[in-house]
C-alpha cells in the first residue's frame, strides 16, 4: 500500500491528532526561529530551482552562509524542520557534519565577563539604595539562582517565599522546561530583598511581576523589560569602574553563579542541577577559567 493510500485510509480524527503531534515536535519557545531558518533555506532552494534536499544541496547552502558563528544552530534548526516538513534526515549527511566541524574549529564564542565575589560585595555594601536597590536585588536573584534575563523578567511575587531565616525562590518557566528552586540565606541579601519588596508593594497590586521600574527610592507602575535586565550587569560594572564594562552582558549573572559554585567545590552534577543545564559541555562553558 502506498503512502497516499495509507493517508487516505487514516480516520480524520487520527490525522488531526498526528498533525498536532507534528506541530509540537519543534520547541515551543523558539518555534518561530526554527521556521524562519527553514523558510530562508527553502527560499534559497527555490531560487536555485532545487526540489530535492540532498547532501550536496546542504553543503552548497552552508558554503555561502554568511554567519559562520551560527552554523551549528542553523544546522540544528534545519535538521528538525526538514524531518518535520519534508521527511528528510540530514543527520546522516556525514560530509555536511565534517564541513561544519572544519568551518567552526577555530571559532571561539565571546563570553560575558563575570563578577568576582569581592566586587559583588562592594556593590551590595557601597552603592546607595536610593539609586541602586533594584540593581542589587536583580544581582542577588541572578547570582543566587543562575538566572537568565528572561527568568528575571518573568519572576513573580508568587514565586518568592519569605521564611524565618531564608528566602525560597521558584523558577517555574525555564528554557529547558524544568522547574528550578534556590534559597537565599545571607542576612544582608535577605534585608535588601525585604526592603525592595516593601517598596514594590506600593505598586500595582493587579500585576504579579516582581521587578518594577525603580527611581529615587520608589517603584513606578511599569514592569522592568527583558532588555533592561540584559544591561544591568554592565551598569554594575560601570559603577565599580571595571574595565570593558560593556562586556558584562546578560549572561553575566549566570556565568558568575556557575563560577562561584565551582570555586566553592561544587561538582558537575551539582552545577547542572543548579543552572538547569542538560548538557555537561554547555554547563562547563559557563565557568570562568582561573587566570
Amino acid at each position: 500500500m502506498s503512502n497516499s493510500e495509507n493517508i487516505d485510509c487514516t480516520p480524520p480524527e487520527v490525522r488531526q491528532d498526528a498533525n498536532e503531534a507534528l506541530v509540537n515536535l519543534l520547541p515551543k519557545k523558539s518555534k518561530a526561529r526554527y521556521e524562519l531558518a527553514y523558510s530562508k533555506f527553502v527560499n534559497w532552494a527555490r531560487t536555485k530551482k532545487i526540489s530535492n534536499f540532498t547532501e550536496n544541496v546542504l553543503l552548497a547552502y552552508f558554503q555561502t552562509y554568511p554567519n559562520k558563528k551560527s552554523l551549528w544552530a542553523t544546522y540544528s534548526m534545519l535538521k528538525a524542520c526538514l524531518i518535520l516538513h519534508d521527511n528528510v534526515n540530514i543527520s546522516n549527511y556525514s560530509k555536511q557534519i565534517a564541513f561544519l566541524k572544519r568551518e567552526t574549529e577555530h571559532y571561539q564564542p565571546k563570553k560575558s565577563k563575570v563578577l568576582e565575589e569581592e566586587q559583588i560585595a562592594k556593590f551590595i555594601n557601597d552603592a546607595p539604595n536610593n539609586d541602586f536597590l533594584l540593581m542589587k536585588v536583580v544581582l542577588i536573584m541572578g547570582v543566587a539562582g543562575a538566572c537568565r534575563r528572561e527568568e528575571l523578567c518573568k519572576m513573580a511575587l508568587k514565586d518568592i517565599e519569605f521564611k524565618t531565616d531564608m528566602i525560597s525562590v521558584t523558577i517555574p518557566d525555564t528554557k529547558t522546561y524544568t522547574t528550578r528552586r534556590f534559597v537565599i540565606v545571607d542576612p544582608k541579601w535577605i534585608s535588601l530583598l525585604k526592603e525592595y519588596t516593601n517598596i514594590r508593594a506600593k505598586c500595582n497590586q493587579n500585576q504579579d511581576r516582581f521587578f518594577f521600574t525603580y527611581h529615587n527610592g520608589k517603584c513606578i507602575n511599569s514592569p522592568v523589560g527583558v532588555n533592561t535586565f540584559g544591561k544591568i550587569p554592565s551598569l554594575i560594572a560601570s559603577y565599580l569602574k571595571l574595565e570593558n564594562s560593556k562586556e558584562y552582558t546578560g549572561h553575566c549573572f549566570r556565568r558568575t553563579s556557575a563560577t562561584m559554585l565551582t570555586n566553592h567545590g561544587g561538582d558537575l552534577v551539582t552545577l547542572k542541577r543548579h543552572g538547569g543545564w542538560k548538557s555537561s559541555t554547555v554547563a562547563e562553558g559557563y565557568i570562568e577559567e582561573s587566570q
